[in-house]
């Protein structure tokens, strides 16, 4: 196309008799290097489509590249700005509290005046009415403390029929205990033979023995007397649940023929009766009691 427009010019001077243009250098070596292209040959249109594209393409990457860099900018700003609020929200909040504390300062500070002022004022009061009563000669009366009502209420158990009741059962657990522990220690052979019965070396049956033994007396001993009733009168109740699970309960009826009763009655009456001072204490007729009382005393004294 070049070419074309270059001849028309020359043939344009020659009609008017000027010296034609000297040829671009460019444009003669652009319209060479097309190989095998004929001077009056249009381009094709798609490599002008082509190259409208590509520079339509830069210029949208031109653009892109613009917009991209305005919206760090504005991510930047929008940053600054949300820094600078959580300051100013920051300083807001220490503002407050500091505002806060002088306010309850200050209120602090007009009560302890308020107090101050209203003790002199009541000072200054009890000045002018002591010195009025020294005048007048009046004898002021203090007002005597109410002496305070103590209310003693005595419990059943202490009462004398309760007390009779509770010792009359500590009698009987004692002499069954009693009794069991010294035959325990008579026929020890028989104590051994039942321990070992039980599941226990017979090795250590002889010592056992003769702690059952001596514990049955001692239970009895403190039940009798009514010191730590509740306690030793719990360890009855455990040693005859124990000897029911043991020897008197089994596989087979307690119902047994020409036996009134049935099989073990003696030892589930033993332990019926040891609940009673668990429940109820030892009454009036006891060491318990006595203790109890003297507790009572010297609480009241103080």
């Amino acid at each position: 196309m070049s070419t074309a427009i270059e001849d028309v010019i020359e043939q344009a001077a020659r009609a008017t008799g000027s010296e034609p243009p000297a040829p671009d250098q460019s444009r003669v070596v652009r319209a060479s290097s097309l190989a095998g292209a004929t001077p009056a040959v249009p381009r094709d249109p798609r490599l002008l489509q082509a190259e409208q594209a590509e520079h339509e393409a830069r210029a949208a990457a031109r653009d892109a590249e613009s917009a991209r860099a305005a919206a760090d900018e504005a991510a930047a700003r929008a940053a600054a700005a949300k820094a600078a609020a959580e300051k100013s929200k920051a300083e807001l909040a220490v503002a407050r509290e500091e505002a806060k504390a002088k306010a309850e300062a200050a209120a602090l500070a007009v009560r302890l005046e308020r107090e101050e002022f209203d003790g002199a004022a009541a000072a200054a009061r009890a000045e002018r009415q002591a010195s009025r009563d020294e005048r007048l000669g009046t004898v002021r009366t203090v007002a005597a403390a109410e002496p305070e009502i103590v209310t003693v209420t005595k419990r059943s158990t202490d009462q004398f029929a309760g007390s009779l009741a509770l010792f009359l059962v500590r009698l009987a657990l004692a002499a069954f205990a009693g009794i069991v522990g010294w035959q325990s220690l008579v026929d020890r052979q028989a104590t051994i033979d039942a321990i070992a019965y039980v599941g226990l070396d017979p090795s250590l049956a002889g010592s056992a023995a003769w702690a059952v033994s001596i514990a049955l007396i001692v239970v009895a001993t403190f039940v009798l007397i009514g010191l730590g009733t509740r306690f030793f009168a719990a360890v009855l109740l455990i040693g005859a649940a124990g000897f029911m699970a043991f020897f008197r309960f089994g596989p087979f009826s307690p119902f047994l023929e020409g036996h009134f009763g049935f099989y073990g009655d003696r030892d589930v009456l033993l332990a019926v009766l040891s609940v009673v001072p668990i429940l109820m204490g030892a009454g009036r007729f006891s060491v318990d009691a006595h203790l109890r009382h003297r507790r009572q005393k010297a609480k009241l004294a103080g």
